[in-house]
């Protein structure tokens, strides 16, 4: 970073290369954090539980940047959307949740339903079996998760009967 000029004794302080270097050295240390311990814990824990559902699909993946933390990919398509980050766990949840009622609803070869549709009883009871078997599995929050299962239902229901008035 010093050199001696010329051979003249005099000291030359390399800024630009000592900026560059600095900069090398703290990005390999550096921890990006896009989630807090408990955001990703929980993250992670959904994750693991629905792992086998995730691999078994063709149709998307999550996959993990450290830059922007979780992206949700469609992969059967990639041009068909961009990736989606996944800020939290009810986001997660939210687009599994959402993945199993359009397998229930209508098994396809994409991951756009060309039609929206309700849930009939028997549906729903399909979705809930499924779902309710994955998130048992997880040994935090699965009551909570079930919760909010619930209220994604509701919301799919209300969603597509006003699309279909």
């Amino acid at each position: 970073m010093k050199s001696n000029y010329k051979n003249t004794g005099i000291v030359i302080f390399d800024f630009q290369d000592y900026t560059v270097n600095v900069r090398r050295a703290n990005r390999k240390d550096e921890k990006i954090m896009v989630y807090s311990e408990e955001t990703k814990k929980e993250l992670d824990s959904i994750l693991n539980a629905f792992e086998g559902y995730i691999d078994g699909q063709n149709f998307f993946d999550v996959v993990y940047s450290r830059k922007a933390g979780y992206l949700w990919v469609a992969v059967d398509d990639p041009r068909a959307q961009a990736p989606e980050q996944i800020t939290e766990p009810e986001d997660l949840l939210y687009l599994l949740f959402n993945d199993i009622v359009n397998d229930v609803v209508a098994p396809r070869q994409s991951t756009s339903l060309t039609e929206s549709s309700g849930l009939t009883e028997q549906e729903t009871a399909e979705v809930r079996s499924r779902v309710t078997a994955i998130l048992e599995t997880i040994p935090d929050n699965a009551d909570e998760y079930l919760d909010y299962l619930d209220g994604f239902i509701q919301d799919y229901q209300e969603r597509h009967l006003a699309g279909a008035e």
